[in-house]
Formats: C-alpha cells, structure tokens, sequence
C-alpha cells in the first residue's frame, strides 16, 4: 500500500498513539477509519440539507413524497413477514 506524510498537531498524534496502543490499530488504520467516518458525517450533512431545501418547494416535495409511495407499493412480494 502506498503511504503519505501528513502532518498533525502534537496532541493529535499524542492522542492517536494513544488509541493505537489501546486498541492494536496502527495510526494509519486509524486514521482511515476516522476519514472515512467524517466522509459520512458529511455526506449525511449534505442530504439533509438538500432534503430541507426540496421540502420548501411544496410541488417537489409533493413529488417525492409521491415517487416513495410508488416504491413503498414495490416492496410488497406478497409473502409474510416470518416466510
């Protein structure tokens, strides 16, 4: 795997090598997950936030809320729910 230097605060690196230690991660495991958590984070962030702004559009939201009751029907396979 291909590696790159990525400067930190101290108490950053301080903290990181503590949670290494503690749980048998390298920095870089570590690291990778914490990004990958944020990434998330953001992402998360985004959409609400594009869901706020279509809900202030009462003909778009009419619209999504109508496409999810179209959806909701498709789920339907006739079986129930201990088969």
């Amino acid at each position: 795997m291909k590696t790159q230097i990525v400067r930190v605060p101290f108490e950053t690196h301080s903290r990181l090598k503590a949670m290494a230690s503690a749980s048998g991660e390298t920095i870089g495991e570590i690291l990778a997950k914490a990004v990958e958590s944020y990434r998330r984070e953001l992402l998360l962030e985004d959409t609400n936030e594009a869901f706020s702004k279509l809900k202030e559009q009462a003909d778009l939201w009419k619209g999504e809320l109508d496409e999810r009751e179209e959806w909701e029907g498709s789920l339907l396979d006739g079986q129930s729910d201990n088969e």
